[in-house]
């Protein structure tokens, strides 16, 4: 049974797989996304497509009390996939060896894990993707703390556009938060409501080299941050 009003953030470490793992979660896939398999030239690529499918389709299955090959997935109008007649909603997102899925019963979800690199120009990519005034505030940063700073707002943006379905073309830069840590949403575009009606979270993953942030409807709800097992 589910519980009521709660957000799950399942965290994997894709690099704990085995080939025995691997071969478990492909046997979870329907015959159509196993096909799917072949449309990737790269070994690891196609490795990394049946792990994330496969526990995607573990986790679901976990809350609604079914084989992971009977659920059916849709895609929204602008390629958000969501659950066919379920009242589940999840996101995922992947980076190196880190695979969030978060779930929620209560209102669509987006979150959002990046590996932080270095050596990118940073100032180049905040001034097409940050609002005049996170740019003003970030480029303000000590030069140490632009780094994190640029990807705590990143995943922030990319997390948002994900929860409202619209991707890249809701316009990063016209979704804007706070700088600081644990900043919350400042500004987002009318159509998805104003700010407060959205909350954002930062997660901790325990590895600093990676940033990740959640964001659901401004709600009340259990937060959980779980470890998924890729072995099961």
């Amino acid at each position: 049974m589910l519980r009521a009003n709660f957000v799950d953030v399942w965290h994997a470490d894709l690099e704990r797989l085995d080939l025995g793992a691997l071969r478990a979660l492909d046997a979870l896939l329907p015959d159509r996304e196993r096909g799917l398999v072949q449309a990737y030239k790269r070994l690891e690529q196609r490795h990394r497509f049946v792990a994330v499918r496969g526990l995607l389709r573990r986790t679901l299955a976990g809350y609604l009390g079914v084989e992971p090959q009977e659920l059916v997935f849709e895609l929204g109008e602008f390629g958000k996939p969501a659950l066919q007649a379920a009242e589940l909603h999840f996101n995922i997102s992947h980076s190196g060896a880190h695979l969030l899925i978060a779930v929620a019963d209560f209102g669509v979800v987006g979150v959002d894990v990046e590996k932080v690199r270095v050596g990118r120009n940073l100032h180049a990519l905040a001034g097409r993707c940050f609002s005049g005034r996170e740019y003003r505030d970030w480029a303000a940063l000590p030069a140490d703390q632009q780094l994190p700073a640029f990807y705590r707002l990143w995943v922030k943006k990319e997390a948002f556009v994900k929860a409202v379905g619209r991707g890249i073309a809701a316009g990063l830069e016209l979704c804007e938060f706070a700088v600081e840590p644990g900043g919350q949403i400042a500004a987002i575009p009318a159509e998805f409501g104003v700010a407060g009606d959205w909350s954002v979270a930062e997660l901790q993953l325990g590895d600093a080299s990676v940033a990740a942030a959640l964001v659901v409807p401004n709600k009340p709800y259990v937060f959980s941050c779980r470890k998924l097992e890729p072995g099961g």
